[in-house]
């Protein structure tokens, strides 16, 4: 996994040369890394035309979260929103609330993400509601 930091970083400085990684790798594997794979895979070069066909997905990041550079951080479309938690780091908002959480940024996000979350089930519930009606007449 291609890497590097810089001096004021936690990490070991290390930097990263992709053509001697490869030929190392040819060396010693006899193939080279194919450095787009991911990407091609999973998408995120562009993420509105990526992610365009998945709903339903939240997105959150804090922004002391070293992370936060690889992540969702503009709107994409209604059912897949974003939060930027200030002062948080990633996955903050999945634990559970403690008191150092009051009147932080954490429990505005959190409350939005119970709403999306509401919102998503009582659509599906409605459209199954729909359906099963559709259903019940066709029977009939």
């Amino acid at each position: 996994m291609p890497n590097s930091t810089g001096s004021n970083s936690m990490f070991l400085p290390f930097s990263y040369n992709e053509t001697a990684n490869t030929k190392s790798c040819n060396d010693q594997f006899g193939m080279s890394p194919d450095y787009l794979w991911a990407v091609r895979e999973f998408g995120g070069a562009n993420i509105a035309r990526d992610f365009s066909g998945y709903s339903n997905i939240i997105f959150s990041n804090g922004n002391l979260d070293p992370w936060i550079a690889g992540g969702v951080t503009e709107f994409i479309g209604l059912k897949l929103p974003y939060y930027i938690i200030q002062g948080g780091a990633h996955h903050l908002d999945l634990r559970l609330p403690n008191e150092k959480d009051k009147g932080t940024d954490v429990e505005r996000v959190r409350a939005h993400e119970t709403k999306d979350l509401e919102s998503w089930i009582a659509e599906y519930q409605a459209l199954t509601t729909e359906l099963k009606d559709r259903e019940d007449k066709i029977i009939q």
